[in-house]
């Protein structure tokens, strides 16, 4: 039998075959074959390095509805695990990309900061100047009163 199995607990009352290597059979369940969901019995070597196969169905074969339900939910359930790792790669991409703006934005907001120190600092020096020059402005505006008066009055 070619596909996927899980083993089941159940409280069966009847006794517990046994398989070739001489050890109880746990109930398994075939999801990825030509019946999905139906029960047998399998070595409990399976997957193992025990190269066993016993098998035994368990479950009576089903009807045929059963068997085409179960395979579209198990499609369906596909479906959804691809779209949900789509959606993972997806919010993984969302995810670099909005650390890469938030590093760009820092970088940004590091530039401006650096641009406003500087423009305060030129601003402070321009205020400097324009003290400095109103000075020189009223000692020259002085200095050419007092000429005045000594050249007129002399």
């Amino acid at each position: 039998m070619q596909g996927s199995s899980s083993i089941s607990s159940s409280s069966v009352d009847a006794p517990t075959p046994r398989c070739h290597c001489g050890v109880r059979s746990p109930i398994r369940t075939a999801w990825k074959c030509d019946y999905p969901g139906r029960r047998f019995y399998g070595c409990s070597g399976y997957g193992t390095s025990r190269k066993c196969s016993f098998f035994q169905w368990y479950d009576p074969e089903p009807p045929p509805r059963y068997s085409d339900v179960i395979r579209r939910l198990l499609e369906a359930n596909e479906g959804n695990r691809s779209e949900n790792t789509e959606l993972k790669k997806t919010r993984q991409e969302l995810l670099d990309e909005l650390r890469s703006l938030q590093h760009t934005l820092d970088e940004t907001r590091a530039d401006l900061e650096a641009a406003i120190s500087a423009s305060t600092a030129m601003e402070d020096n321009m205020l400097a100047s324009v003290a400095t020059t109103r000075r020189r402005g009223v000692l020259i505006t002085a200095l050419i009163s007092a000429i005045i008066l000594l050249v007129f009055y002399r």
